[in-house]
């Protein structure tokens, strides 16, 4: 019985320590492709997707990216001020951010922060209570943008309250629910536009059919928050959907290694596969902001000396 437990407790742990290299290849360079949303499978009668009780949850019709505005980008394009992003994550988030910060770093007005944590996930507050990490980051650095991506280390069982709750049971859904939704929420309140960043397919059969269930359930949850759902997996597998290490550059035609050895991580370049689409939504979303701030005549008029402001009022 305990040589049981420990080899569930070391098949859990594991991935908690992958992927610790990642930082070290931030300086990689990227290749990217456009990443499209795959169809949702439609969610059993009765019942929203994912909140089945003891049922694995089921795609549901996610947002895709769009061109979206928040509260506080739009100020921050009214006043020309700097851009904030802000990454939130695990080990994967950590990946993410590079990807991003690669693809915005020739706007030099747009800075992307680093937010992600390795070795936490909304099944580990005890660990690290997400909700509390990132409200404190972003009172420390407001952000217009928030990223987030996380689920890597999710797949087990929580336990909260003295309440043991199994991976996917009703109860944890309601737990992790209502943890995504305290989140989203509080970014929101400060003005924020929201992105979710799902995970790619993986190599191991058992651990790629419980992160497509989480897939299913942020999916889920993200449609029922308004907040556009990146799905990774296309931009993740060959031309049969299935777990690829090298994946072809569509403008070269040449063959790049995209998966960390993990089978589990990407490499750099393989994070700029799947973000590419979310990096071309954010500049159109930031360039949207802008002109509509360059278009708006009380900005114009501010400066303008007071007399010719007066002028062009009639």
């Amino acid at each position: 019985m305990m040589r049981g437990k420990l080899a569930f407790l070391a098949d859990r742990t594991a991935v908690l320590f992958l992927g610790l290299a990642a930082g070290a290849f931030i300086t990689a360079s990227f290749y990217t492709v456009n990443a499209p949303v795959a169809p949702p499978a439609a969610p059993q009668p009765g019942a929203p997707a994912g909140d089945q009780p003891g049922a694995p949850a089921v795609p549901a019709a996610a947002l895709p990216p769009t061109v979206t505005v928040g509260p506080a980008l739009a100020s921050t394009a009214a006043a020309g001020r700097e851009v904030h992003v802000g990454v939130f994550g695990d080990s994967f988030g950590d990946g993410i951010w590079a990807a991003l910060y690669n693809g915005l770093r020739k706007d030099d007005t747009i800075k992307v922060h680093q937010f992600s944590e390795r070795s936490t996930g909304f099944t580990r507050y005890r660990s690290l209570n997400l909700l509390d990490d990132i409200r404190g980051k972003i009172d420390r650095q407001p952000v217009d943008i928030a990223v987030i991506s996380f689920g890597a280390n999710d797949t087990q069982g929580i336990y909260d309250n003295g309440h043991a709750a199994k991976f996917m049971s009703e109860d944890w859904q309601k737990i992790v629910g209502d943890r995504v939704a305290a989140i989203v929420t509080m970014l929101r309140e400060r003005g924020a536009q929201v992105y979710w960043v799902g995970l790619p397919r993986m190599r191991k059969p058992e651990f790629d059919a419980d992160i497509q269930q989480l897939n299913a359930f942020f999916a889920a949850r993200a449609r029922a928050l308004n907040v556009p759902f990146i799905d990774t997996v296309p931009a993740s597998v060959d031309a049969d959907g299935k777990y690829a290490p090298y994946l072809r550059n569509p403008d070269t035609g040449e063959r790049v290694m995209a998966r960390a050895n993990d089978g589990i991580h990407m490499t750099m370049s393989g994070y700029g596969f799947l973000i590419h689409g979310l990096t071309g939504d954010i500049q159109k979303s930031i360039a949207q902001a802008r002109g509509a701030a360059n278009r708006d005549p009380a900005r114009q008029d501010a400066g303008k000396p007071a007399g010719e402001a007066a002028k062009s009022d009639g």
